[in-house]
């Protein structure tokens, strides 16, 4: 991480952000819950605020810009804890193979994927970080969660935003597709274009609408 921020800023700027970003944390969030209380957290206020400053730490004045991703997997991971320490241990290794198994995401087993000493498992991770070609300054910082879900997502969401000129927040609110082959089916969200679904039918697909397990993204514009 300090090897990631150093790229996108001088030592000199990263302490005046560290400053910053305590300022920040002790005067203006405490100022604003002592005025408004509980509403504080519900109003958009401190949003506001929070996500403009990770906007600051994310893309630097020069147009250099970070993302990155890290994950317990599963929620609450492995649903363990250390008695002293408080931490919460991942389950990664449900992203490996074993034989005659399918994991969370209902992947079938791959002999590719077996678990080995050293290796890492198959992951479906796409921190996203979109140029303009005609001009080099970053348009967009992407990134998002859901396991097998991420990919698909992460294509939607920038198809519907650079094709159809959606703005990133409808963009990340219009209901997904999610197909990953196996199983054959293709999971719809409510709501989503019932035009789209009826052809995919009339193409034989196993259309499978309801509430899922959705991925969730982040952006930064």
């Amino acid at each position: 991480m300090k090897s990631c921020a150093s790229s996108i800023a001088t030592p000199g700027e990263l302490q005046a952000y560290r400053k910053a970003y305590s300022k920040f944390g002790e005067a203006c969030i405490l100022e604003i819950i002592a005025e408004k209380g509980d509403d504080a957290f519900y109003t958009g206020e401190l949003a506001d605020l929070i996500v403009k400053d990770i906007h600051d730490k994310v893309i630097g004045h020069n147009g250099n810009a970070l993302a990155m991703i890290s994950t317990i997997n599963l929620y609450f991971g492995s649903m363990v804890f250390g008695t002293e320490t408080d931490i919460i241990y991942n389950n990664q290794i449900n992203d490996f193979s074993t034989l005659n198994t399918t994991n969370f995401f209902g992947v079938p087993a791959c002999l590719a994927n077996y678990i080995t000493p050293g290796k890492r498992p198959s992951s479906s991770i796409v921190p996203l970080i979109m140029f303009d070609q005609n001009n080099p300054h970053v348009l967009e910082v992407l990134n998002a969660n859901g396991g097998t879900k991420i990919t698909t997502t992460t294509a939607q969401v920038v198809m519907l935003n650079l094709w159809f000129r959606k703005d990133i927040r409808q963009a990340i609110n219009t209901p997904r597709l999610h197909s990953q082959l196996l199983p054959e089916e293709v999971l719809a969200e409510c709501g989503f274009n019932q035009t789209i679904l009826e052809q995919l039918k009339k193409l034989d697909h196993n259309i499978q609408c309801g509430v899922y397990r959705r991925s969730i993204v982040q952006s930064i514009e």
